[in-house]
């Protein structure tokens, strides 16, 4: 990874936790002092631990977006970031569809690791319009723009026009959308193809149906990995 890159990552990362705690700040109605205490205990527990925090104070992104007007970036955590960066060092998929790209954080990690390998094209997808800005600059700031292919618009829109087999796929979109949404691309799936789905502990009750659809269907090799926000590792089988 370049030294751009990585400065920008970080950057971004920085920006992205700093406005999930502005947007909380926001929304919280006790005093200063049993704020600062909150955010204390927030950057002490585990990350993946972090947004059921959030929402036992009734907190949530869905209610900073609709009160702010703006929306969140929502960036996947640097270690997040890292394990997609090496599963497509490992991998070597010639093409990736990314669901949900948000303002391209996790988009950065997974095109450099293609221009890394020197081969393969990243689909990216992503509905709202000021995120899409914010990812094409970010992509062309580091130098990636080669290797992504950006869909604006609905992703089952965008899904639904699509054709060919992917041969690595990353589910980030809202988590109820999770179910619907795979069954749309079981289509472009082969064998061996690897899928990874976030949030599987932040949203574990909107995801639940999604993960008993992968455990009870011998096509799949699934398992959720216990780090972080929890992401599914599935395995195409057939």
């Amino acid at each position: 990874m370049t030294s751009s890159t990585s400065v920008l990552l970080r950057r971004l990362h920085e920006q992205s936790q700093s406005e999930v705690m502005a947007r909380a700040r926001a929304q919280f109605q006790g005093p200063s002092e049993e704020w600062l205490t909150l955010a204390e205990e927030y950057e002490m527990i585990a990350p993946r631990l972090r947004g059921r925090f959030l929402e036992t104070l009734g907190l949530s992104s869905e209610d900073f977006e609709s009160s702010q007007g703006t929306p969140l970036s929502l960036a996947v955590s640097a270690e997040t970031g890292r394990f997609l960066y090496n599963m497509v060092l490992s991998h070597r998929p010639a093409r990736i569809l990314e669901l949900g790209s948000s303002c391209g954080v996790s988009t950065l990690y997974l095109a450099d690791a293609l221009r890394t390998l020197g081969r393969g094209t990243l689909v990216a997808t992503e509905l709202d319009a000021v995120k899409c800005a914010y990812l094409r600059s970010h992509v062309k700031a580091a130098g990636v723009d080669a290797w992504v292919d950006l869909h604006e618009g609905d992703v089952f829109q965008t899904v639904a026009e699509l054709d060919g087999a992917f041969d690595m796929v990353f589910i980030d979109v809202w988590a109820d959308a999770y179910l619907k949404l795979f069954r749309q691309i079981e289509r472009l799936l082969r064998p061996g193809t690897i899928v990874l789905a976030d949030n599987m502990y932040t949203a574990e009750d909107a995801v639940r149906p999604y993960k008993h659809y992968l455990d009870n269907d011998p096509r799949f090799s699934t398992t959720t990995l216990d780090f972080e926000s929890g992401v599914e590792f599935t395995v195409v089988v057939s």
